[in-house]
């Protein structure tokens, strides 16, 4: 049952069976009986999340994101920024500046603000710490991971299918006729195992894992030097490369870079669909992973929440692929990346 189920049965407005809730004097003696009534009836518990909204003095919600000088994590903010505050919420933004799992101290540093949710971006690969973390907070306000997964109760995952989109892209790509895949990475969020588990998923399928293999590109370095400079590696040895898939488009372009001065005409696809993808020659393809879509569907589930109603704990959306010069689905190799 929730809310309106109530109001309802009852014959009365929301709004009543809310103020029977939070402020039961505002309710005549006979309405607030009836509508006690209905609900023990159905054996109703409020939201306590709705019940902290209407009488909390804050009306500001705390985004828990890693790094802001990551463009793809400044682009979800300022999306969840603009709607947040067209659904009349301020915004308060914690950075751990690191890329390491949220500790439990991170998000109670947000509680504490008595802020009336907390909506993260991101998350590691759902271990045992983070649903500790997670689980002793989402017990007081409603905890809304954005691209991650954390499998615990009161917490709520909207997150793009991006495991299926690399693993698709992949599995299109071999039965183009390549057989030398490589695949770019740069960390180990939940995010970042999906694509990789997606690229394994795909060549082992082909039977061509010992022809393919992994670029790692550590952290905290100029991603994209370091992502050249191993693809460089790589042609100077000889090493045999039909196309390079990347978690994320900063790491493609350094690839690109490489194989444009090399003159090799290979598929190259990123991931994002950043404006890095368009500031390079020739233009990047890259695989979307609808951050707008996710940011709606995380501040519509906030809304649903705090309003008592009932809320799905995990949502998965598809990906697209923007087909730009450097891959066209149906191109052969020679046509896909013209310098």
């Amino acid at each position: 049952m929730n809310i309106k189920e109530i109001a309802k049965l009852a014959g009365v407005s929301v709004a009543t069976v809310s103020r029977v809730i939070n402020t039961p004097s505002a309710v005549s003696d006979k309405t607030r009986e009836r509508v006690q009534k209905i609900m023990e009836e159905q054996n109703y518990k409020p939201n306590v999340f709705a019940r902290g909204l209407n009488a909390k003095s804050t009306n500001t919600v705390g985004i828990l994101c890693p790094e802001m000088n990551d463009i793809n994590h400044a682009k979800v903010i300022s999306i969840l920024e603009r709607l947040l505050r067209s659904h009349g919420f301020d915004c308060l933004l914690y950075c751990t500046g690191s890329y390491l799992p949220y500790s439990k101290k991170n998000l109670e540093l947000l509680a504490a603000k008595q802020v009336a949710a907390i909506l993260a971006v991101g998350s590691a690969c759902d271990s045992e710490n983070d649903k500790a973390a997670f689980r002793a907070v989402a017990q007081q306000i409603p905890v809304i991971v954005l691209n991650g997964l954390v499998s615990a109760p009161g917490v709520y995952n909207i997150f793009c299918d991006e495991e299926r989109a690399v693993r698709d892209l992949t599995a299109e790509l071999i039965r183009s006729g390549c057989r030398s895949l490589y695949f770019i990475e740069d960390n180990s969020t939940f995010s970042a195992h999906q694509k990789r588990t997606g690229f394994l998923k795909a060549i082992r399928a082909a039977g061509i894992e010992r022809q393919c293999g992994f670029i790692k590109v550590p952290l905290d370095t100029h991603e994209l030097m370091h992502a050249k400079k191993q693809v460089e590696s790589l042609i100077s040895k000889g090493v045999p490369i039909d196309a390079i898939l990347s978690a994320d488009d900063i790491l493609a372009v350094g690839a690109l870079q490489a194989l444009n001065a090399a003159g090799m005409r290979i598929p190259v696809v990123g991931f994002n669909d950043s404006d890095y993808a368009i500031c390079c020659t020739p233009y990047l393809s890259s695989i979307n992973n609808r951050t707008d879509f996710i940011c709606k569907i995380a501040v519509d589930t906030l809304n649903s929440l705090l309003n008592g109603e009932e809320a799905l704990d995990r949502v998965s959306i598809s990906a697209k692929l923007v087909e730009r010069e450097t891959y066209v689905r149906g191109a052969s190799s020679s046509q896909t990346t013209g310098i």
